[in-house]
């Protein structure tokens, strides 16, 4: 990669990033095309003999923030110069850069040899080894001396928010691609990279307006803050409710007779019957549900637990399914989503290993297309899927307590408690008006919500939807006042 210049002494290089970046946790649909969570344009500043690098962003009211990633942490800081609060980097980020990812192998004790492979119909020499935890692998073009990919094996085992979606899929590849090569101050750099997780299709990068070595962005590293240790928090450690991400929690409670809400981040759900338990949602990861049966356990110890429903299949709200497999316990999922479950029960987890990968068995799953009441007597919880939302969901009513668990559909996450997303504020209100619900005096709960008047939606949707909505529904759903009887 250099060509009259020695990487070893390079010390920044300076570049201009479009990227855009898709949504592999959330989508609905197992396979592409998946939804863009995030077009960005930015400065990057790269500082290999500091191992740090530094991403600057315009922020929306004047000034700029700034994303500080080192080997130990990463961590954003504000306009006003405040840094907040630091957490573990993205495991495969050094490996992500080929300067980086060489620079590495040169300095490992491991570095070994492996077997010529063909990518794209080019032979690759590849090498690989040992960066931290995890293993690396970079694959160079045997007529152009130059890296063409890098792979890294890695696992995602904390709490800070962005790994969550991660940490229940156990053993995860990422490889990032090079491609369109050019020469610059006598470095041969490639203006593109795409990154692919497990093979999906992540992020593309394009970079534009390299330097090298400038004085000013060596004086501009000179005077880059310290930054602070991360705070990374164990998944096996992470308390019950414990905030892990930017949702406001609660705590537990009981919220009716035998109905416990453990809030926090993503809420999960105790549902007492009279011959066990239903727990709804196991978000996080196995350590977590582990710790919510538990609280099962304490709260009603002569009861089993029967079922878990997982209302949605979104990343961060399944990722402690492989406890309640590892247990047998039936796992009700919506037939949408059956694919998106199995391939997280499917996933190796050797650097990470967990109850299910230890003790592998079938997992007992229940793919619903139709409505099913689980239980009979006090409780009984009838689950059905929420037929007009575009992300397939399963909502479960549980009618002695006149409390509709509406998953994902309702979130009062907004301004002073705002309810979100209109579009699917209207798919929850015909799904309920199609299954029969009895709307009148109901509460809704859900994965970030605890009980909250049914009114609520109307009262939203008819600032979006107005008359319109009333000619749709009739006045059922939405009367003249605009708020739902």
């Amino acid at each position: 990669m250099g060509v009259g210049r020695d990487l070893r002494r390079l010390h920044t290089l300076r570049f201009e990033i479009q990227s855009i970046t898709f949504d592999l946790a959330q989508n609905n649909h197992a396979d592409a095309p998946f939804p863009v969570s995030e077009f960005a344009t930015a400065s990057v500043l790269e500082d290999y003999l500091g191992d740090r690098e530094v991403t600057i962003r315009s922020a929306e009211g004047g000034g700029e923030t700034r994303l500080f990633l080192s080997r130990q942490a990463q961590v954003t800081q504000s306009p006003n110069g405040a840094l907040g609060k630091a957490i573990p980097p993205p495991p495969s980020w050094e490996s992500q850069d080929p300067v980086r990812a060489l620079l590495l192998a040169r300095l490992a004790t491991d570095l070994v040899r492996e077997a010529d492979t063909v990518s794209h119909d080019a032979l690759q020499r590849v090498v690989s080894f040992r960066n931290g935890r995890f293993r690396v692998r970079i694959f160079i073009d045997e007529r152009l001396g130059l890296p063409t990919a890098t792979e890294s094996t890695v696992a995602f085992d904390n709490g800070a928010s962005g790994s969550v979606a991660w940490n229940g899929r156990g053993d995860i590849t990422d490889r990032a691609e090079f491609m369109v090569y050019d020469l610059v101050e006598g470095l041969r750099f490639p203006l593109q990279t795409h990154v692919f997780r497990d093979g999906v299709h992540l992020r593309s990068t394009v970079r534009s307006g390299l330097r090298l070595d400038a004085k000013v962005d060596i004086d501009a590293i000179a005077t880059l803050p310290a930054v602070p240790a991360p705070q990374a928090l164990d998944m096996d450690a992470l308390a019950l409710g414990q905030i892990i991400g930017p949702d406001p929690g609660r705590g537990t409670e009981e919220i009716a007779p035998g109905i416990i809400q453990i809030a926090g981040s993503w809420y999960s759900t105790i549902v007492r019957q009279p011959d066990g338990l239903v727990i709804i949602d196991a978000p996080i990861s196995a350590g977590y549900s582990h710790r919510v049966l538990a609280e099962a356990a304490r709260r009603f110890p002569d009861l089993p637990v029967k079922a878990v429903i997982a209302s949605t299949g979104f990343a961060w709200h399944i990722g402690g399914l492989r406890e309640y497999a590892a247990r047998g316990i039936p796992i009700y999922v919506r037939d949408r989503n059956l694919a998106i479950v199995q391939t997280l029960l499917a996933a190796p987890h050797t650097l990470a290993p967990d109850a299910y990968s230890r003790s592998p068995m079938k997992a007992d799953l229940r793919p619903l297309s139709a409505a099913v009441t689980i239980g009979t007597g006090a409780n009984a919880t009838k689950v059905m899927p929420v037929r007009f939302g575009e992300q397939p969901m399963l909502m479960s009513w549980i009618a002695d307590a006149r409390i509709l668990h509406t998953a994902e559909m309702v979130q009062p996450l907004g301004p002073g408690g705002a309810l979100l997303y209109p579009e699917s504020l209207l798919e929850i209100v015909r799904s309920v008006d199609e299954a029969g619900v009895p709307v009148g005096g109901m509460s809704i709960i859900g994965m970030h919500m605890g009980p909250t008047p049914w009114a609520r939606v109307g009262q939203t949707l008819a600032k979006f939807a107005g008359p319109a909505l009333e000619r749709t529904l009739g006045t059922v759903y939405l009367d003249q006042r605009g708020s739902c009887p």
